[in-house]
């Protein structure tokens, strides 16, 4: 994909300071961070090819969704075909996606299934070797039995992973020859996730990917592996990384901070209640069927921590029914002191208390007597009694810690209510540093992460922290409109006010009507989105074009993109949609795909309880005014914006971009416009509704004129950057660096270095 852009020369001063800007921080190392806030379309991705030539070690990219994947995959295959260099990259996806069997498990998770499953292989292993005479045993020499799908006692795929062998009397197991094969026939390929399994030779793919990882050059990770409290402790080891030697990479950054927040959370719902009390009589059993020799001690803990399970536990499920049955549908702050009041009454030490609940949990681990569906890195199945005891002793840490937030969410699937408690750590600084403080360096690249202070301070705790590089938008100024009402809002007050229900109709007129081709509406929230669905409706009409709105399940976006994407071709769509929703994020519009997009309103989040808790922790923790634009204001502008960003994805495209709302325009002490990104405010231009119509179609005007006739690529102007004027010799060490960064057409030409007027960095002082 990025190769399109490169051709153009007015890219090239950009990426060079991206790849210095990363080769400089990897080989410092001393657990630096850089952030680089870059326009979509300049190459961000292309930064791996800096950090390979300067990191010490293994390289982790760590990106939020698993489509994410198959761009940095397209990177190192141009790395592959262009250049010297074959280095080797691995990736970790849930089973779900790769799991062979994974239509087979009816009724419980794949995760569930396949520790069954694994258990039982093991098993159906210790009796092949138990009939013979051999002390090892080796699946590819084994004809293995026809099972039928869904009634399994052995995983085939598992089996072939592993060997087994006896040892002292004791069956153990190693990874199997041909899991060795396959792993060194992938070393000479570049194989994306879609492809893995046909390439796995019969193998567990899952098997395949961990064994692969622990040797590559390259390991591309969700978030969750190296961010979740349970993942985070034991993903070095188990891929036997050497953490000083990590150099980190994290992609779309401006997601981290919310996505830490959200896998840092503890749920307790009744499945896992009801899951914990069958581990609890499953442990009882095995205590009565061993009839163990117990000291007095230790015959004490367990009778206690019982006790404490069996008052805990029914309590719970009282509470929860409780709220299932009283409670709206919707989220709100849990009552500490009631809940802590009914569940630990007649408990006089609660600390005690849940010490023998852990005693018993920690019991039921060692005896495999798990029952749930959350497993751990290592593919074990987590017990649900453990689950239950993390929630209890992060909801009692919330009592001395206020980055801990305890409340109670009720939601409706088929007419059916469910409660829930969550307790959520609403700071992910601290989780994020755990990790870039004890690797090499850290890069973090995102198009939308304006201001970089903000950021830092959201995502890092603390000012200064890291080097900041934020580049401008370096396609044609000429190519792209932006527009911001003067009128329009859709703030409470004013939200039912005829004019300002007028205005906003007529931007929203403007977008579809006179921008050709596709078009985009975002809105704050599925009731705004429906309260205009029929000025959408007849504008679409008006121009015929067709009207495609987003749909509440994500298995219809695939299909819904589709058709879209073909209307692009065919005279136009319009797409209506919520800021933050499944087609306002990580999707790749490029080409005709689409030529405008109208963000109505600024998305704020629900003014409830919930997020005043929040920004009174954040402006506790840094001031009123960087408070509340990090708990508040933040996460609005970046919903913004990733929805704006939609349009024009490359130096060739044009495109119309819309604030409808505005408070986009005020420029006050603390206004949202403050904190765009340096370009977007220079070229915005207020209108009201009547004014932004005429603007639209004067420029497109000017588009089809431009564009008739539609010059050769290789023939087209240079547009906005000139080249540096001083020329500069290579750092020495940077040769391959130079020599990828040229083979891929990046960075300026041989002995040419970029001056400092694409952007800034800013040295970390200490």
């Amino acid at each position: 994909m990025y190769l399109d852009y490169f051709p153009y020369e007015s890219l090239r001063p950009y990426q060079d300071k991206m790849l210095d800007a990363v080769y400089d921080m990897v080989n410092k190392g001393d657990q630096g961070v850089l952030m680089i806030d870059a326009p979509t379309g300049t190459g961000k991705t292309s930064c791996i090819c800096a950090a390979l030539a300067a990191a010490p070690g293994k390289i982790i990219v760590a990106v939020r969704t698993v489509s994410q994947i198959d761009i940095y995959i397209d990177e190192i295959n141009r790395i592959w075909s262009k250049t010297r260099h074959k280095p080797e990259i691995a990736y970790m996806v849930g089973k779900q996606k790769i799991c062979p069997l994974e239509a087979e498990f009816r009724g419980e998770s794949v995760y569930a299934g396949c520790s069954r499953l694994r258990e039982w292989t093991k098993n159906y292993v210790s009796s092949r070797i138990g009939k013979s005479n051999a002390s090892i045993y080796d699946p590819a020499a084994d004809s293995l039995p026809e099972e039928e799908p869904g009634y399994r006692t052995f995983c085939p795929y598992y089996l072939r992973s592993r060997e087994g062998f006896e040892l002292n009397g004791k069956v153990h197991f190693r990874r199997s020859g041909l899991a060795l094969e396959v792993v060194e026939s992938l070393k000479k390929k570049v194989t994306p996730p879609s492809s893995l399994p046909d390439s796995c030779q019969g193998i567990c793919p899952y098997e395949i990917m961990s064994l692969y990882a622990q040797n590559s050059d390259i390991v591309i990770m969700n978030y969750s592996h190296l961010f979740s409290p349970d993942f985070q402790d034991i993903i070095f080891s188990w891929l036997e990384m050497d953490s000083e030697k990590v150099t980190l990479i994290i992609d779309e950054a401006h997601n981290l901070g919310d996505a830490v927040r959200a896998m840092n959370s503890r749920l307790l719902t009744m499945r896992m209640i009801d899951l914990a009390e069958r581990e609890v009589e499953k442990f009882e059993g095995t205590l009565a069927q061993a009839r163990l020799e117990e000291s007095r001690d230790s015959a004490s803990w367990r009778r206690e921590g019982i006790r404490v399970i069996r008052l805990l536990l029914p309590r719970l499920k009282r509470f929860l029914n409780s709220k299932q049955e009283r409670m709206q549908e919707g989220e709100a702050l849990l009552d500490a002191d009631i809940f802590r009041s009914f569940l630990y009454d007649g408990l006089e030490d609660i600390d005690a208390a849940l010490s023998n609940f852990s005693d018993v949990a920690v019991a039921v681990a060692d005896l495999n007597l798990a029952e749930g569906d959350r497993e751990n890195l290592q593919g074990e199945i987590q017990p649900s009694l453990a689950l239950v005891l993390l929630f209890l002793q992060d909801a009692e840490k919330a009592e001395k810690d206020l980055s801990f937030q305890r409340k109670v969410v009720v939601s409706s699937t088929g007419g059916r209510k469910t409660a829930r408690l969550e307790v959520n750590n609403i700071d992910p600084a601290i989780t994020i540093r755990r990790v870039t403080d004890n690797i090499n360096a850290t890069v973090m690249l995102s198009g939308t992460f304006s201001p970089l202070e903000a950021y830092e301070l959201y995502c890092l705790g603390e000012e200064e922290r890291a080097q900041k590089l934020s580049l401008p938008n370096p396609f044609p100024k000429e190519n792209r409109l932006l527009l911001v009402s003067s009128k329009a809002t859709t703030q409470l007050e004013s939200r039912e006010d005829a004019d300002i229900r007028e205005e906003i109709a007529g931007h929203i007129k403007s977008i579809i009507e006179c921008v050709p081709g596709n078009v985009a509406v975002f809105f704050t929230s599925y009731p705004m989105m429906n309260n205009y669905r029929e000025v959408c409706l007849a504008s679409s009409r008006k121009v015929g074009k067709k009207l495609c709105i987003e749909p509440r399940s994500s298995d219809e976006v695939p299909g819904l993109l589709e058709e879209f994407f073909t209307l692009g071709r065919k005279g136009g769509g319009v797409l209506t949609g919520v800021c933050g929703g499944k087609l306002a994020e990580g999707i790749d519009y490029k080409g005709e795909a689409l030529n405008g997009v109208a963000v109505v309103g600024l998305p704020l989040a629900a003014y409830d309880e919930i997020q005043k808790e929040i920004n009174s922790y954040y402006t506790r923790k840094y001031g009123r005014t960087k408070g509340m634009l990090i708990a508040y204001t933040l996460p609005a502008i970046n919903r913004g914006l990733q929805a704006a960003g939609r349009v024009i994805r490359a130096e060739s495209e044009h495109g119309v971009l819309l604030f409808c709302d505005r408070r986009f325009a005020d420029t006050g002490l603390g206004s949202v416009n403050l904190f765009l990104p340096l370009w977007v405010r220079e070229e915005l231009i207020v209108v009201d509704a009547k004014q932004g119509r005429s603007h639209i179609e004067q420029k497109v005007k000017e588009w089809k004129i431009k564009r008739a006739p539609e010059m050769p690529l290789e023939n087209r102007p240079v547009h906005s950057v000139s080249r540096p004027k001083a020329a500069k010799s290579p750092r020495s060490g940077k040769r391959d660096l130079r020599d990828l960064a040229r083979s891929l057409g990046l960075g300026a030409p041989s002995g040419q270095r970029t001056s400092g007027s694409a952007g800034s960095i800013k040295r970390d002082k200490k």
